[in-house]
């Protein structure tokens, strides 16, 4: 018995001194929830740039992984090759996930960190008399339309986008700084695009912003830190799905949160509704 105990004992402190590291699929800057920083570092031999990253989402998953004794390892990675990276077992999270039946069975959702609202963004005399999706799916529009490839809108718009006469209004951009660049060079003329990542683009100087209004909301969903189920065990879902809920109901959270607040727009943080497999 005496044994025994001794080889739980050791497993139990195998278990625990073991490092977590969460490998976070991570893109360009998407203010305010992620902000990337390139810094050049002289070698001995040449120089070499390196980044880091900051912003809302890096935040807030930081101190999650914190509270479960884990680290965060930031992988490059453009929205639809990180989808395939999950896929394939070699990331554990990805943020701004909106929750579907096709992604729960690759994801667990922990949070929501954020009640999303999509909106197109672009100028009004370029869809006149556009109003909302219904309109154009019956009537289509002149204006062009960028889009990220691999996120998710909605059914509404998916049903669009399925239709081959209104899917010619539309391009599929790679990440989230390259579909601003084309709005704001005038390559297309509108954008789906987070409101609360709006405010913040507009606000930076030298943007020639003038003229871009956010037109109608196209979609609005709460959007979760999506874990892979592949490479995180039900039982470390479970206990990070109870360390949201445990900051959340302290505060820690609103507090991130409340660092990002714009004087002219707020935004809130969700009430906790993690979704784990078990619980579908």
């Amino acid at each position: 018995m005496k044994l025994f105990l001794v080889a739980i004992t050791c497993l139990l402190l195998s278990f625990s001194s073991q490092s977590c590291i969460l490998r976070m699929g991570i893109e360009t800057s998407f203010a305010p929830y992620i902000l990337q920083k390139t810094e050049s570092i002289q070698t001995t031999k040449h120089q070499q740039n390196t980044d880091s990253w900051s912003g809302l989402n890096v935040e807030l998953l930081a101190r999650l992984a914190k509270e479960v004794g884990c680290t965060l390892e930031f992988i490059h990675s453009p929205w639809l090759r990180s989808l395939k990276l999950i896929e394939q077992g070699e990331l554990d999270v990805l943020s701004h996930l909106s929750y579907n039946a096709e992604r729960s069975q690759h994801f667990a959702f922990i949070g929501p960190h954020q009640q999303e609202v999509i909106y197109l963004v672009g100028k009004t005399e370029s869809f006149p008399g556009l109003t909302s999706l219904a309109q154009l799916k019956s009537s289509g529009t002149s204006g062009i339309i960028a889009l990220l490839n691999g996120a998710y809108y909605g059914d509404e718009l998916d049903s669009i986008l399925n239709d081959a006469k209104n899917r010619t209004g539309f391009v599929f951009i790679r990440g989230n700084e390259d579909k601003q660049a084309l709005l704001l060079n005038g390559r297309v003329h509108g954008v789906l695009e987070d409101i609360v990542a709006y405010h913040y683009w507009k606000k930076q100087a030298g943007l020639p912003t003038v003229g871009l209004e956010p037109l109608f909301e196209v979609y609005q969903s709460p959007v979760f830190f999506g874990f892979n189920r592949l490479t995180l065990s039900p039982e470390r879902l479970e206990q990070l799905a109870q360390a949201w809920q445990r900051l959340y109901d302290n505060g820690e959270l609103s507090l991130i949160v409340k660092k990002y607040q714009l004087t002219d727009f707020q935004f809130s943080l969700p009430a906790p509704a993690s979704r784990l497999p078990s619980g579908e």
